[in-house]
């Protein structure tokens, strides 16, 4: 199924791609797909960093659960209260 995509690019680009699409006598739309299997490609080929390294181990902690879970409580809690007021009187 077909989606709509659409974002901002240069004027010096789109008329670049017009060009290449009529010499090469392909759609715009076929033209930005193959551009983009062919940079996915080039991915998966070890070019590009390796997104599992990484980020491998970005959840482990310097500080036990525990702490983690107090720390933000204590903020949720501060920013409550600075927008709700202190239910504590």
């Amino acid at each position: 199924m077909d989606k709509v995509f659409s974002t901002r690019i240069d004027e010096a680009v789109i008329d670049e791609m017009e060009r290449i699409t009529r010499r090469l006598g392909m759609t715009k739309k076929r033209f930005l797909e193959e551009a983009i299997q062919l940079q996915a490609q080039r991915l998966g080929a070890g070019s590009g960093p390796d997104v599992w390294a990484e980020t491998s181990g970005a959840w482990q902690r310097r500080e036990p659960p525990a702490a983690t879970v107090r720390r933000a409580r204590k903020a949720f809690r501060k920013a409550f209260e600075r927008r709700h007021g202190s239910r504590r009187k």
